[in-house]
């Protein structure tokens, strides 16, 4: 008789735990989700989405006297794709290096999006660019 009140508790403790475990308030894990700016001057802006991507940026800084964006990564960088404000891809560019030059040239008044693909494990490492 003991046994079979023993299966019948567990059997009503499950069903309860299951019940009352959606209800059960969670707290999320804190995301460092804030927008981080690189580089601001009176000619562009370039932010990126999250305190995590910025680990992959060494320097990042706008070269006044080229009139170019400078960029000093981490790892390898094996190419770069920009896209516009319609998501459309303006350019993609082979890099294979940790300094990546680009000129104000290319872009006109604006907003893109520059995405680093890194070698290996295909990741990736999107910033924001706005042209005034």
């Amino acid at each position: 008789m003991s046994t079979m009140m023993n299966y019948i508790s567990c059997t009503f403790l499950v069903s309860l735990l299951s019940i009352l475990n959606p209800i059960y308030p969670t707290i999320p894990a804190p995301v460092n989700d804030t927008e981080v700016v690189l580089v601001e001057n009176a000619v562009l802006q370039v932010s990126i989405d999250s305190e995590y991507d910025l680990l992959f940026f060494d320097t990042a800084e706008y070269n006044d006297i080229h009139e170019e964006l400078v960029f000093s990564t981490v790892e390898m960088t094996n190419q770069i794709r920009i896209y516009d404000e319609l998501g459309s891809m303006v350019y993609l560019l082979p890099v294979d290096s940790q300094t990546i030059k680009m000129g104000r040239s290319l872009f006109e008044t604006g907003q893109y999006r520059i995405v680093f693909d890194v070698e290996g494990d295909r990741r990736m490492f999107a910033s924001r660019l706005e042209v005034f």
